[in-house]
């Protein structure tokens, strides 16, 4: 697979990679994954039942050299058939063998599909031990000053590396890096269907 440059962000690197080729075949599922939970006394209890739909994605790809490559999508839907140009773009953070997909190109309509900031953000989560770590502390520490200041710093972490994660998958959806890459798959011609 074709390296194309290096993106860091928020102290991450990450090697994106890309494939180019002609859609072999392609296959689309829908999986409705149903939940519930009740609450309440024995005598007057409530019922909350809700679903999720997870849309599921794999189709085939040969290159020009006739190498083929499967991908398998979760939730990243974006339309294409067989004969179709494809470009699929993915983000490996450094020290890890695979990384989220985060671009998908169809050549012969022209679209560029990305997928949503907050699908990749747990890439760049901190570890959960760290968050616990930095919460018990600061909460320990300032329990003695305030109760209410203890509560704040309890939950504090959790909502900032949230938040800082949701905005590294961001800022690499909109990286130069990225828009670089693009313009030059942008340069990719169709293959004949």
């Amino acid at each position: 697979m074709p390296n194309g440059p290096t993106v860091v962000v928020d102290g991450k690197t990450c090697q994106l990679h890309y494939f180019t080729g002609k859609v072999l075949s392609s296959t689309k599922q829908k999986e409705t994954q149903i939940h519930s939970r009740s609450y309440g006394t024995q005598a007057n209890s409530q019922v909350h039942v809700g679903s999720t739909t997870v849309d599921h994605h794999e189709f085939f790809l040969a290159d020009s050299a006739g190498k083929e490559s499967a991908f398998k999508m979760v939730d990243f839907d974006f339309p294409c058939r067989e004969g179709n140009t494809l470009s699929v773009v993915w983000a490996v953070p450094e020290g890890q063998q695979s990384g989220p997909y985060i671009e998908v190109r169809n050549h012969n309509t022209g679209e560029r599909h990305l997928i949503e900031a907050k699908r990749i953000a747990t890439w760049f989560r901190k570890p959960m031990w760290m968050i616990w770590g930095i919460a018990v502390g600061a909460a320990i520490v300032l329990v003695f000053i305030s109760g209410w200041l203890a509560l704040l710093a309890f939950f504090a972490p959790f909502i900032y590396f949230h938040f800082r994660a949701r905005s590294a998958a961001k800022a690499l959806l909109v990286s130069s890096e990225l828009r670089q890459l693009d313009s030059q798959l942008e340069q990719v011609k169709p293959v004949a269907a």
